[in-house]
């Protein structure tokens, strides 16, 4: 998708509330439909943690993503060399389809066993988020010209 069609949205630790940050800047095109993928993610412990890899999920609507347990989408997957910071090793692939109305971020760490994570004052968490909006008269122009091709 072009860049001329996204934000970034950088949630900073500073305003972090455990894993939620409130009072988000209204976006400029906001409610509209969009893919929202996490860029960068570094979550930082202030202790040598046991498990290999935390599962980012964020607590959002979406119309493309279906889990087993019917749980929050996983937005990213961190992974770690250290015990100690948790990154993203690789390009994120996941694209969340939602519309861009946040008020808050919400998210829930997990373990790779499905295990809540909880971070407290001493640990660090970071993100960026690009949010692409899908341009809805492309969108439409597309679907016209697809329907006389099924008639």
């Amino acid at each position: 998708m072009p860049y001329h069609n996204c934000s970034y949205l950088f949630l900073h630790e500073s305003q972090r509330d455990v894993t939620t940050w409130r009072n988000l800047p209204t976006l400029p095109n906001s409610r509209r439909e969009c893919y929202i993928t996490i860029t960068d993610c570094k979550l930082v412990f202030d202790n040598t943690q046991t498990h290999e890899s935390v599962n980012l999920k964020m607590v959002i609507p979406t119309l493309n993503y279906t889990s087993s347990s019917n749980d929050s989408p996983i937005v990213a997957m961190l992974n770690t060399a250290d015990k100690k910071l948790f990154d993203m090793q690789h390009d994120n692939k996941i694209h969340i389809l939602t519309n861009d109305s946040l008020k808050k971020c919400e998210f829930i760490l997990e373990d790779n066993n499905g295990t809540v994570l909880t971070i407290d004052a001493d640990d660090s968490l970071e993100i960026m988020i690009k949010i692409e909006y899908i341009d809805q008269v492309k969108e439409t122009e597309s679907y016209l010209s697809e329907v006389p091709k099924l008639l």
